[in-house]
């Protein structure tokens, strides 16, 4: 039972790319301050993935990593905010939860025996179907259930709006949330937390000034949970840690307000497609073993 707990755990840190229990079980509080449903749900799916992934004996290796924990747990919270925090009684949303958090573990293992990084695809190709389509067609009677977005244009919720963004990540909508969740990423990696903080920056001001996002969608964290995803996965101390995180945070805003503009729910599509770049060019550059004093030489003679 321990060691299921601490998988689960380790499973719900991965959603920010940290394999780190403690760091999931910070998660797994943190949304309990945006909706119980997502608290429970951040819990369960991660859960449902790693049991699963025991069920069908996938790599005892993998599953301790955690890495068929954090595609089933942010499904399952995906379903609940799309349908479940006004009608969480309706057994037939628990259901939905339970199928997207066990097709998403099926998808994130055909990438794992490709050796291929899925970050979060497995979850966003599973919520495409149980969660965009069901709500769009309206099928089982569902309709979604989504708050509007709250007013944040005062000054103290301009000050809050970084952890709006770090809650967004996980569909929250509470700074409380968001605080956390930073804090979460603090205690397994101080340097993703920080770049993360930069990132939600960056990409909230790309989106304003060159894509003319109006300021609540900002405020909300709308364009700054996938920048510090990709934060996430490219922080480090080199130069060339810089550069991915920037570029990957334009793309990741651009990407997600192209996809926004089809209608389609973009849940984190805009950091996987970026990071997906970003890894083809970070193998290229690593493959050259690029010389920054040599270019330091060249400018300065």
């Amino acid at each position: 039972m321990q060691k299921l707990i601490k998988e689960t755990l380790t499973g719900v840190g991965q959603i920010f790319l940290q394999e780190n229990g403690l760091s999931g079980l910070v998660i797994v509080i943190a949304m309990f301050f945006s909706h119980w449903t997502l608290g429970v749900a951040c819990l369960l799916g991660a859960l449902i993935g790693t049991l699963t992934a025991k069920a069908l004996d996938y790599p005892l290796a993998q599953i301790d990593q955690g890495l068929y924990g954090f595609n089933a747990s942010l499904a399952f919270m995906c379903v609940m905010f799309t349908f479940g925090e006004t009608d969480a009684t309706n057994p037939l949303i628990w259901i939905l939860g339970l199928l997207a958090a066990i097709s998403s573990t099926l998808i994130m293992r055909e990438f794992m025996k490709r050796k291929r990084v899925a970050f979060t695809f497995p979850f966003v190709l599973s919520c495409w179907l149980f969660c965009w389509a069901v709500a769009k067609f309206e099928l089982f009677g569902l309709t979604q259930t989504t708050p509007a977005l709250a007013d944040y244009t005062n000054t103290v919720d301009a000050v809050r709006s970084p952890f709006y963004a770090w809650a967004e990540v996980n569909f929250g909508s509470s700074a409380v949330t968001g605080a956390l969740l930073f804090l979460a990423i603090a205690i397994s990696s101080p340097i993703a937390a920080m770049w993360g903080i930069a990132a939600a920056a960056i990409g909230t001001a790309f989106a304003h000034h060159l894509l003319g996002v109006d300021q609540n969608s900002l405020a909300n964290g709308i364009y700054g949970f996938s920048p510090i995803l990709v934060a996430c996965a490219f922080a480090g101390t080199k130069l060339r840690n810089f550069a991915y995180v920037i570029l990957g945070s334009l793309m990741a805003v651009f990407i997600q307000f192209g996809v926004a503009k089809t209608g389609l729910a973009t849940y984190t599509i805009g950091f996987i497609v970026a990071s997906w770049i970003l890894l083809l060019v970070k193998s290229k550059v690593d493959k050259a073993d690029f010389d920054k004093n040599k270019l330091v030489k060249i400018l300065n003679p």
